[in-house]
């Protein structure tokens, strides 16, 4: 609190206007005013008797901290840390398991699609597990692609296996 503001506070408190105040003081009306919008300081002997008149210390009026009996005032903050909790990030598991499943399934379809096509071409048999076996192929390599997206972006933004604590 600055020094206008405890005069002004002060003063209300002994129910004194400011030409009371001036006048106790024999100053003007317009010198009260300045000191209490802190356009102006009062001098040394103007302010011990604003001291004795509004009943307030010297120190009260000069430092910050300190009360109207002029005892120090200790301001005690009890702050409690809140430990952030990490919150899995299911972006990210969601793309690990595109990655290795897209991964498995291309392979299984890609590997599966040659050997029906050595087997087909020497035994002539129906081409309907070649057609599963590429369209799981094809699935695989989409979902793998999307996984690698998804990795992309993860990376962008670093975030990883946990999300980052959202700052309060």
């Amino acid at each position: 609190m600055k020094i206008g503001d405890k005069i002004a506070k002060a003063r209300k408190t002994q129910n004194l206007t400011q030409e009371q105040l001036a006048d106790l003081l024999n100053v003007s009306r317009q010198a009260v005013s300045r000191w209490e919008s802190d356009l102006a300081y009062p001098e040394t002997d103007n302010l011990i008797r604003l001291s004795e008149i509004l009943q307030v210390n010297c120190d009260y009026l000069l430092k910050d901290g300190v009360n109207e009996n002029g005892e120090k005032v200790v301001e005690v903050k009890i702050v409690r840390e809140v430990p952030v909790r990490r919150q899995i990030n299911f972006k990210f598991l969601f793309m690990l398991a595109l990655l290795i499943f897209g991964a498995y399934f291309a392979l299984c379809g890609t590997w599966n699609v040659v050997l029906e096509l050595t087997k087909f071409a020497a035994a002539r048999r129906p081409g309907g597990v070649l057609v599963a076996m590429g369209a799981c192929g094809i699935v695989g390599y989409a979902m793998a692609a999307y996984g690698v997206v998804l990795a992309a972006l993860c990376g962008k933004r670093k975030e990883y296996f946990f999300k980052k604590p959202k700052a309060e």
